[in-house]
């Protein structure tokens, strides 16, 4: 996928001043991960809604300017959870980490919520990844006492003293600028990975599947979207509109059920949704054809979760 144009290029790849490196944003659920990347890309590349565990998988952001290019790897919240589709998709967070060539760790923190048994989690991993940390205190415009809880939070987790951080809300465009500087010194020198144009690495395919989450997220109660999961059979492109034919798992009778609703009309909204965002994105009309399936407790499948790249690392 490519960027939006700016007034910005890739500088030559030629000059040694020229940096390139690769970021792992970690942290727990709703921290502001994938918030964080669209406001540096000021695209919505990463899909946001108000549920946790949203993000389920490994998406990289790309951002070039004429002196640097930064690989910004959103992954998916670390959380417990008792499914093995749980386990594993925080272990491919976790993974992300120790990959060789992730040069810093920006672990996001949500100062607004207190630090309970996943922020303990999260802060053992972050601390035990042999890695450069930049600790990124979000949601300093809801927050009552951003300093007391940095504070505190340094108190409870003190392997992570002395690391840099900055306190931002990353909604703000402002907080752009100070992530990048706050990563910057990691950086190394280096050619550009990727072409001065792109803003990912992930296919259609991804955004698809992405986007139709996002459209049960918003169309069904707190209950289904976990219990739901995308697999794209085929995405067909021509110049005119792209054909989506998906399959969405869900584990009960009674879930399908809700997904499906009375008379095709959930369905139809949530792929209405879906088309329309996606149609944002390709530049031309998206047709989604969804079938709901019932794959009875695929959560805890490993063959099933496999299949569908959610293995553990």
């Amino acid at each position: 996928m490519k960027a939006a144009e700016t007034t910005e290029t890739a500088g030559n790849p030629g000059e040694k001043a020229y940096r390139c490196g690769m970021v792992a944003l970690v942290g727990r659920p709703n921290s502001g991960k994938s918030t964080l990347v669209n406001t540096v890309l000021e695209e919505h590349l990463c899909v946001v809604t108000p549920l946790p565990q949203t993000t389920r998988r490994v998406l990289r952001g790309i951002f070039t300017s004429k002196t640097m290019q930064i690989v910004f790897v959103d992954t998916p919240g670390m959380h417990l959870g008792d499914h093995t589709f749980n386990k594993n998709i925080v272990s491919q967070s976790s993974g992300v980490m120790r990959d060789q060539g992730v040069d810093v760790i920006a672990y996001i923190v949500d100062l607004f919520r207190e630090p309970g048994k996943e922020e303990d989690i999260v802060a053992a991993k972050v601390a035990a990844a042999n890695r450069p940390v930049v600790v990124i205190f979000n949601k300093t415009d809801i927050c009552p006492d951003c300093d007391g809880r940095i504070k505190a939070f340094f108190t409870r987790y003190p392997k992570l003293r002395g690391n840099p951080y900055i306190a931002i809300t990353a909604t703000e465009k402002k907080a752009r600028g100070k992530f990048i500087t706050a990563v910057l010194p990691f950086i190394p020198e280096g050619n550009p990975m990727y072409g001065e144009d792109d803003l990912t690495d992930a296919d259609m395919r991804f955004f698809a599947a992405e986007y139709l989450h996002k459209a049960i997220i918003l169309s069904t109660r707190e209950e289904l979207p976990h219990a739901s999961c995308i697999e794209i059979l085929d995405y067909q492109e021509s110049p005119e509109r792209h054909l989506v034919d998906a399959v969405i798992h869900v584990e009960t009778t009674g879930q399908r059920g809700i997904l499906v609703g009375k008379n095709g009309a959930m369905i139809g909204r949530i792929r209405t949704i879906a088309e329309k965002e996606l149609s944002q994105l390709a530049g031309v009309k998206v047709i989604f054809r969804c079938h709901v399936k019932i794959t009875p407790k695929w959560r805890d499948n490993p063959r099933f979760l496999n299949s569908m790249g959610y293995r553990a690392r």
